[in-house]
């Protein structure tokens, strides 16, 4: 039983850690790209799934693009799209609805060992912009730079003066942000895996346990019975 014990919570430490979060700030209207930052993602011939929500044990939750390499096998909708790698995923006229959670799963052969990342989408109206106190910088999708910090990020109401012509490049603002809803999130996405965990591997247990202790009485049993008979047979 303990080695089962310690299957299990080895299996949720992995789970646990190989999640990271990222948040990626859009404009509604256009389109957006969200990173798949894990190790296996530009890896080819790998099944990679997007989903929105947190992630399950096993898939992807709510999916809403499947795809193996470059071959597309399940799509929600045409707004969706994937790069060749499978490596982001690519949302077209983004809307103010598409705001949420997603998360990507690479998976790869053996039990526990799918890679998972985690984004936070904001999509926000033309009409508002992001305070200029915070290390924000709004970048154009084919930009080369570093994640910045900002860790007090707020949104402001306000006019940005551009028309914003859906023939540019797509625009998006990425930040690391020390956001409460992420933990909330993240912590009750451990507790999830931890119990879903804690099923898979202890009810077969529990299962095997009792199916040995029923044989072993009735091993017994049978043994009592013959060495009552043999008894007798000597007694006569």
């Amino acid at each position: 039983m303990l080695p089962l014990l310690h299957c299990a919570f080895i299996a949720v430490f992995v789970l646990t850690e190989c999640v990271s979060t990222e948040t990626v700030v859009g404009f509604a209207g256009r389109k957006v790209r969200l990173p798949c930052r894990t190790q296996a993602a530009g890896q080819g011939g790998l099944e990679v799934c997007w989903g929105r929500g947190e992630p399950s044990v096993f898939n992807c939750h709510n999916a809403v693009i499947n795809a193996v390499g470059n071959r597309v096998t399940y799509r929600k909708s045409y707004r969706y799209s994937v790069s060749s790698s499978s490596s982001s995923l690519s949302i077209l006229s983004s809307r103010v609805a598409d705001t949420g959670y997603y998360h990507c799963r690479v998976q790869l052969p053996g039990l526990f060992n799918d890679q998972i990342a985690t984004i936070h989408l904001i999509i926000i109206h033309p009409r508002y912009w992001v305070s200029p106190t915070t290390e924000v910088s709004l970048l154009r999708d084919d930009t080369s730079t570093e994640i910045l910090n900002a860790p007090n990020m707020t949104l402001q109401y306000g006019f940005t003066g551009e028309s914003g012509d859906n023939s540019t490049g797509p625009m998006v603002a990425r930040v690391q942000s020390s956001i409460k809803q992420e933990r909330a999130n993240s912590l009750l996405g451990f507790i999830g895996n931890t119990v879903r965990a804690s099923f898979i591997v202890f009810i077969p247990a529990l299962l095997l346990t009792a199916a040995y202790r029923f044989c072993g009485t009735n091993r017994r049993a049978n043994t009592d019975r013959w060495l009552s008979q043999t008894e007798e047979e000597n007694t006569v």
